[in-house]
C-alpha cells in the first residue's frame, strides 16, 4: 500500500480526476482536501480554548492525573535509590 496524490475536479456531483489512469477503485478510501473559495465573511474565528472548555466534564482528569503521576514515582524510586549507594 502507498500513498498516492491525484488532482480532482467537483463538479455536478461528481469527481472528475484529471489523470484518469489514477482514478481509484471501487472500495478505495480516500481522504478529500479541498480548497473553500467562498468569502470568508461567512467564517467566524473559534478560540481553541473556548471550543474546548468542560469537555472533559466528569470523567475525574485531575485524579487519574495524579495516580499516573503516583505510579510513575513508584516505578522510578527503586531505581533512583539504588543509583545513590
Amino acid at each position: 500500500m502507498r500513498l498516492q496524490v491525484v488532482r480532482a475536479i467537483y463538479k455536478s456531483g461528481t469527481l472528475i480526476f484529471t489523470q484518469p489512469e489514477l482514478t481509484p477503485r471501487d472500495g478505495t478510501e480516500v481522504i478529500l482536501t479541498y480548497l473553500d473559495e467562498g468569502g470568508a465573511a461567512d467564517h467566524h474565528p473559534v478560540d481553541p480554548i473556548q471550543a474546548l472548555r468542560g469537555r472533559g466534564k466528569g470523567e475525574r482528569l485531575v485524579e487519574k492525573l495524579l495516580e499516573s503521576r503516583r505510579e510513575d514515582r513508584e516505578r522510578n524510586e527503586p531505581t533512583s535509590t539504588s543509583l545513590r549507594t
